[in-house]
């Protein structure tokens, strides 16, 4: 009876062990966490918002959003790159934290090495938006105005290196200009820093600015990149940096879910899967053109070919604008 006993007991370990181990059929039995290394009320949250119920549909399990904003973006991230690499906690952010913050400061982890991609949803442009009521309305006027009141103007951004980092950067450069910048902790807090008053302007997303310009609140002064919105019912008549004379005020934005690296490979290709289904969605396009998006899908081992040439890159900017 002894023997049985503990032939029984080394059974059920062993059972409770495979799940963990070999079984990718019940991969997700629980809710999986997407973490956001942003604040609140940018277009990663808001993309979350209507994504993450889809996915929720595909897999079976809840997804849950967590924002961890701070350093740079490099708090969520970190904290994903030294995670339980067991697919229930993956990331969603950008190509800027990913590629480009990484190698402008230490980190506790390897950027070419601690992940793997899982989808890119899309890719955007950013706005210049001011506040209303401020005395300009166009990049030459406020050119005009910032050479005639250096240090007068605040333009915020998303953190050192973060997506609205780059292009303003780019163009205050390009521009001759000198400006105060105010770091904040996502797209969201920027944009509400600017409707108080505390900033003139942010470079954002068609996402967060959509309502505060239909209200009066936002001026839309220029698009990064040299591609209008000619298909966008409210920003088709906004002006290129490039229309302007600065075609290197061009930074775009990919928004992408990514895992540990070392997810086992039949969880991830699981995921990689889900994602594939969730980009063919009718509900995720609905969603997309809802909040004034595209979908520019790409599969995850795709855009890790895509990736690893960026990288390279975005290594030769920095040096440009003189991070290093």
């Amino acid at each position: 009876m002894r023997i049985l006993r503990l032939l029984s007991l080394a059974a059920l370990a062993a059972t409770l062990l495979i799940p963990q181990a070999v079984r990718a059929d019940d991969y997700p039995d629980r809710p999986i966490t997407v973490v956001i290394p942003l604040g609140a009320g940018g277009s990663h949250d808001l993309h979350a918002r209507g994504l993450t119920p889809i996915l929720s549909k595909i897999l079976g399990q809840p997804v849950v959003v967590s924002l961890v904003p701070g350093g740079a973006g490099m708090k969520g991230t970190s904290l994903v790159a030294h995670t339980n690499p067991d697919g229930y906690t993956i990331i969603f952010t950008h190509n800027a934290f990913d590629q480009i913050t990484p190698q402008t400061r230490k980190v506790d982890f390897d950027p070419k090495t601690a992940f793997k991609s899982v989808a890119r949803i899309n890719a955007s442009e950013p706005l210049l938006a001011a506040r209303a009521g401020l005395p300009y309305k166009t990049i030459p006027e406020l050119i005009a105005y910032a050479k005639e009141n250096p240090g007068k103007v605040n333009i915020g951004h998303t953190g050192v290196w973060g997506v609205g980092f780059i292009p303003t950067m780019q163009f205050i450069k390009a521009a001759g200009i000198k400006v105060n910048l105010i770091p904040h902790t996502g797209g969201g807090p920027a944009m509400r820093a600017v409707l108080a008053g505390e900033d003139d302007m942010t470079f954002g997303f068609v996402t967060q600015y959509r309502p505060h310009y239909k209200d009066g609140k936002l001026v839309m002064l220029a698009l990064a990149g040299d591609k209008p919105l000619k298909d966008d019912p409210d920003f088709k008549q906004v002006k290129t940096m490039k229309d302007y004379g600065f075609p290197g005020v061009d930074f775009t934005m990919d928004r992408i879910f990514m895992a540990p690296a070392g997810m086992p490979a039949d969880r991830l290709a699981k995921l990689r899967k889900a994602f594939d289904e969730l980009a063919k969605d009718p509900e995720t396009l609905k969603f997309l053109q809802s909040i004034g998006e595209k979908l520019d899908y790409m599969s995850g081992a795709d855009y890790d070919d895509y990736r690893a040439k960026r990288m390279k890159q975005f290594s030769d900017l920095i040096k440009e604008v003189g991070a290093k």
